[in-house]
């Protein structure tokens, strides 16, 4: 990266103030920039380390201004951390996005069809029908297979698998090893026999604009019809969606969570670490599901929920408390027994 201030203020809408000509060409934190980096001060409390800072150019709030600091150059916008994040991306973008070029180590398939701007890496497989749209990176070993549509600009680290007709929308990011479309879990039990029977996985997985799927995830496809992910979901690594499950838009899923075969999530749900859903059932809109939370039944649309099996957060801790207070019960009761003896029989009620 190399920018202006002046370039870096009209792309963030912020208010520059110093050398509009001054070149940056990194980012860094604010103890570790040099004169060449743009840094931000996001939280008050680090506003001793902003004035020390050796940044080229620190991003900060209004409220700062005249404050004292060795930065020549300021600009001053509304959330700071947000507009250090637009320069993270542009890094990012110029780190990771490689040239477009079919590596001649991989294997595309004549009748796909690969837009402009287009790079494929070594050793992967893009199979018969698969459309991908312009200026997307498909990594290195990764297995695109027959009939998927994958939408612009997106970003498939190695080794990912994205199987048969499943549909892709547009600036995806799939980190790597994650598995899009895999058989559900799916099987039928024979009264006579116990046998399980597989049932056969003939549906897709659809994922929408704007999404990110996290290393290692892997998403089923739908027995019939589709598995839906809402656009601008970010999914974290480790998580399992079986078959059939439709997130909203906005979601946030946390490491480590499984969210079983027909549920459904609605608009910017939240499931935190470790969380357990069990299948065909509903999440509102909003919704909050907290850390290693086993959810058994619908939750109300803006809730928070917690425990196993869930409950109302409120009611949750009001129990937790409870809980912890048990021994000390058990001992007073243990005392009450000893001192008066067990309970005698209830006296019955004289009739008449």
């Amino acid at each position: 990266m190399r920018k202006t201030l002046a370039e870096i203020a009209a792309l963030t809408g912020g208010t520059l103030e110093g050398d509009a000509d001054a070149v940056v060409t990194g980012a860094a934190g604010l103890q570790e920039a040099g004169p060449e980096d743009v840094s931000f001060l996001g939280n008050p409390k680090y506003a001793s380390q902003a004035q020390a800072s050796n940044a080229g150019c620190l991003f900060l709030p209004p409220v700062t201004k005249g404050s004292p600091g060795k930065a020549k150059s300021r600009i001053y916008v509304e959330d700071p951390q947000y507009a250090f994040s637009q320069i993270l991306w542009i890094l990012h973008d110029e780190r990771l996005k490689p040239p477009p070029l079919i590596d001649t180590k991989s294997c595309v398939h004549y009748q796909a069809k690969l837009g402009p701007g287009v790079s494929v890496g070594p050793f992967a497989v893009v199979e018969r029908g698969v459309l991908v749209a312009e200026g997307t990176s498909i990594g290195a070993g990764c297995c695109i297979g027959e009939n998927v549509r994958i939408g612009r600009y997106c970003l498939i680290h190695p080794r990912v698998v994205i199987r048969e007709d499943c549909v892709i929308g547009e600036r995806v990011v799939i980190q790597p090893g994650a598995v899009i479309g895999g058989d559900g879990y799916g099987f039928s039990t024979d009264k006579k026999t116990g046998r399980h029977r597989k049932i056969p996985q003939i549906g897709n997985v659809v994922v929408g604009d704007d999404v990110e799927i996290g290393a290692n995830t892997t998403i089923d496809r739908a027995t019939v019809g589709s598995t839906v992910i809402g656009a601008g979901t970010r999914i974290d690594n480790l998580v399992q969606l079986g078959h059939n499950v439709k997130t909203g838009r906005d979601c946030l899923i946390v490491a480590q969570t499984g969210v079983s075969g027909s549920t459904t999530l609605g608009d910017r749900v939240i499931l935190a670490g470790q969380a357990g859903l069990v299948g065909h059932i509903k999440v509102g809109d909003g919704a909050v599901v907290t850390a290693k939370t086993g959810v058994m039944h619908d939750i109300p649309k803006g809730e928070m929920h917690f425990g196993i099996p869930s409950r109302p957060h409120r009611e949750a801790m009001k129990l937790q408390v409870l809980y912890g207070k048990l021994p000390e019960i058990y001992e007073t009761v243990k005392a009450v027994k000893k001192k008066f003896g067990p309970a005698e029989e209830p006296v019955k009620a004289r009739e008449g």
